[in-house]
């Protein structure tokens, strides 16, 4: 009797260990399944945060609508299309985005709505403006800012927005 305890006591603890080093295949969904096949036989030997990142992104893939799915075909084929440094780059920035506070994150989707919702001209004078800004100029002004307290960023905004209103003032008269 106490050998079986034994044995099952150690059949236990190989499961527990399996099942601690990852997530099995069986316990995707069915979806999931059909999401990643192509992983199936290599799916075993996949450390358990890239298993988790797959069976997280098919769990979404599932959920999107048609539309959604094409959108994502047609970024993804984007990304591959583009040059191995831009890539490099952007992944970078993501993470530095991640990196970011929940309210650092917050802002910059803010902001960037802002940006997207102005007038295309409007747009396009802000980035030709940038553009003319000598890149050294550019990224001590992304250093300072970056540096900046929340108060200092909204007040130096403030000062921003100030003199530009200045600016138009004195070029309407």
């Amino acid at each position: 009797m106490n050998k079986l305890r034994y044995i099952l006591l150690i059949i236990m603890m190989f499961t527990f260990q399996a099942n601690a080093e990852g997530i099995s295949w069986d316990a995707l969904t069915t979806d999931q399944q059909q999401v990643l096949k192509r992983f199936q036989d290599t799916w075993q030997d996949m450390p358990e945060q890239r298993q988790l990142r797959l069976s997280k992104g098919a769990e979404r893939w599932s959920n999107m609508t048609p539309e959604q799915k094409q959108k994502a075909k047609t970024r993804f084929q984007r990304w591959k299309n583009l040059p191995p440094e831009k890539r490099e780059k952007l992944r970078q920035r993501f993470k530095r985005f991640m990196a970011m506070s929940p309210e650092e994150r917050k802002q910059l989707h803010k902001k960037h709505h802002w940006f997207k919702n102005l007038p295309p001209e409007k747009r396009q004078q802000l980035k030709e403006r940038w553009k003319k800004v000598p890149p050294e100029k550019r990224k001590a002004m992304r250093e300072k800012i970056k540096n900046m307290t929340p108060e200092q960023r909204r007040a130096f905004r403030l000062k921003m927005m100030q003199l530009k209103r200045n600016k138009e003032a004195s070029s309407n008269k």
